[in-house]
């Protein structure tokens, strides 16, 4: 006994260091690692400023740059990049666009070095710049003619202090924290009771973007809240040649109105009835979907089971960000989280359905299960793997009992009731587009594509007037291009796991390195332990959420080629809710330090990059 209590207190003193260790690294990546831009600027449209770095060999890439997102309403941004350590040249990109722009200064803050102010008088014009002169008030007024014009500016730190004496004194309190912290949240790991203050730390960051963020530096969502709008006064969906709804169209030709959705028609009534709070309006479009994660995190207080399925949402800071602004993503996300709580949860309402043997008692959770399955036929085509699994538990459930067959096949009666009943839901919601627009809709919806989208976008255009980023395996460029070139699977993750605004708001490569190697732990260990502990049908279930996700990433990977170039990871969001169920139905083999550890790094390097890069970053009204 006394061994066990000597070797208990070792394992928690080598956890504890190895956590002051991580907190500590983090600590160096999102502050000290870091250098401020401090920007004042005028132009005319929206754009992105760009800034790159490089050696004395001028050679800028991507890989090292940043962007900001620009609108001619504001004038002042902050925004952080990596400290630019062994640099010495700067290249701006002020405007992408051909016109005039006013550049009042540009400042740049460096932990334990001297501010720079940019000397608009060595600042060497290399492209497309023209009439470039200094006007009242020192500031730099320029004429564009170009899409790509921008300078060069040397670069040149001069250190005034160490600062390491206050960083190592730093580093030292949060290694107090932390041990102090760990040690009074060591008996949360039973129950998985850390997941709902978890889970509600987020709703507060959540929260803090859908006030703090201004209208449309999100992505796409100019319309989502069009298409939000809408249905705040409407019921049924609109003609689809509509003039009164052209806004609702994207540069894609491409309306929301249009996809069978029924997240716009809820969101809608829930901003009349937070308007009515007076509540702001942008504020009120977003509330929906922040209502919704405070659903998830009281469900997760309520039910155990619920833990486990939500433990996916601590993962990723992607994930709070869906919620805090205008789109159907998170309305997605939920709904499979409510379905994957009804797969695994010992009295959930699926379980009554199927185990009851009153007819009259099957009535009441028949029917709310073929709404909630009939929302899910309503989510976009990526979630189709979800209900594939969803639907695979339930039959290999029914399957693998040793019941006898008339009590498997009493079982199979209300999946089909439950089946037939979510499709006529579903039917009602795309019957109502037909009864509005016709059979021949399809075709109305085509000649609106051609109306309302952009020059570059539209069906008519030839391809080769067409972006280089559509229809890329039709350009003739294979897929392997794809992958190795363009990097389709580091920015699918990137994306994934924290970008946000128009996927110009990045964290260092570090965090995205960091959160690449625990989710991969994360990802191994919880197989090797299901495969190890688990039963039969955690084996089939793990295979299926593998296949699944698997088909998912291939068929994401070949639209990106043979489509559109979007490696974007919300796409492979329905990853999280199948993994979330197989949390679910293995939770109890599972739950130790191992686990506990690699969630809680992702998580606080979510925390991390949501707080230092995303609040931080994101244009304010």
């Amino acid at each position: 006994m006394i061994e066990e209590t000597g070797r208990d207190s070792l394992q928690w003193r080598i956890f504890a260091v190895f956590l002051c260790v991580l907190a500590c690294s983090y600590y160096y990546i999102f502050f000290m690692d870091r250098a401020q831009v401090h920007l004042e600027i005028e132009v005319s449209q929206k754009t992105h400023f760009k800034i790159y770095w490089a050696d004395e060999k001028k050679q800028f890439s991507e890989k090292n740059s940043a962007a900001h997102l620009l609108s001619p309403t504001r004038t002042t941004y902050d925004f952080s990049i990596p400290r630019l350590k062994g640099y010495t040249w700067l290249r701006f990109d002020p405007i992408h666009y051909s016109g005039e722009a006013v550049v009042k200064s540009i400042s740049l803050s460096r932990p334990g070095y001297e501010s720079i102010t940019v000397n608009f008088d060595a600042l060497l014009p290399a492209n497309q710049i023209d009439d470039m002169k200094q006007v009242s008030g020192g500031a730099l007024r320029f004429l564009a003619s170009g899409t790509d014009p921008y300078f060069l500016y040397p670069l040149a730190f001069e250190k005034v202090s160490s600062q390491w004496p206050r960083h190592l004194l730093m580093m030292a309190l949060i290694s107090l924290i932390i041990v102090f912290v760990a040690a009074c949240c060591s008996p949360l790991r039973a129950d998985f009771a850390f997941v709902p203050i978890m889970l509600a730390m987020a709703l507060v960051l959540i929260m803090t973007m859908a006030q703090v963020s201004a209208r449309n530096v999100h992505p796409d969502e100019y319309v989502h809240l069009a298409a939000t709008e809408y249905y705040k006064t409407n019921w049924l969906p609109p003609a689809i040649e509509d003039e009164a709804i052209e806004d609702t169209y994207s540069v894609y030709g491409v309306s929301r109105l249009n996809n069978g959705e029924i997240y716009y028609l809820l969101a809608g009534k829930a901003a009349l009835f937070f308007e009515t709070l007076n509540i702001p309006k942008l504020l009120s479009l977003r509330l929906f979907n922040v209502s919704l994660f405070a659903l998830i995190v009281l469900y997760s207080i309520y039910s155990v089971p619920a833990r486990a399925v939500a433990l996916p949402f601590l993962i990723s800071p992607e994930v709070w960000y869906v919620y805090s602004y205008c789109t159907s993503d998170a309305f997605a996300l939920f709904i499979c989280f409510l379905a994957a709580c009804e797969l695994v949860r010992p009295a959930s309402i699926l379980n009554r359905a199927l185990e009851s043997e009153s007819l009259m008692r099957r009535i009441v959770p028949v029917l709310v299960l073929s709404l909630l399955l009939g929302m899910l036929f309503l989510l976009k085509k990526n979630y189709y793997p979800f209900i594939v699994l969803f639907y695979i538990c339930l039959f290999w459930r029914i399957f693998s009992s040793e019941d006898e067959p008339s009590s498997r096949l009493s079982k199979i009666f209300p999946i089909i009731m439950i089946t037939v009943l979510a499709l006529g839901f579903a039917g009602i919601r795309m019957g109502m587009d037909y009864y509005v627009n016709g059979h021949d809709r399809q075709e109305k919806i085509l000649a609106m594509q051609e109306k309302t989208a952009g020059d570059n976008y539209k069906p008519s255009t030839p391809l080769s007037e067409k972006p280089i980023g559509l229809y890329k395996k039709a350009r003739g460029i294979p897929l392997k291009s794809l992958i190795v070139k363009d990097k389709w699977f580091a920015k699918t993750f990137n994306t994934g796991f924290g970008m946000y605004g128009y996927f110009t708001i990045a964290g260092p490569q570090i965090y995205y390195q960091l959160a690449r190697w625990f989710a991969l732990a994360l990802l191994i260990y919880v197989f090797t332990i299901v495969v190890v502990r688990g039963s039969s049908g955690d084996h089939v279930l793990a295979a299926a959420v593998a296949v699944l996700s698997i088909a998912l990433i291939g068929v994401s990977l070949h639209h990106s080629w043979t489509m559109d170039f979007q490696a974007q990871g919300r796409y492979l969001f329905p990853i999280l809710s199948m993994f979330g169920v197989l949390l679910g139905r293995c939770r109890t083999c599972f739950g130790g330090r191992v686990s506990a550890l690699l969630i809680s790094q992702l998580y606080f390097l979510g925390l991390c990059s949501f707080i230092f890069i995303a609040i931080m970053n994101i244009p304010h009204p």
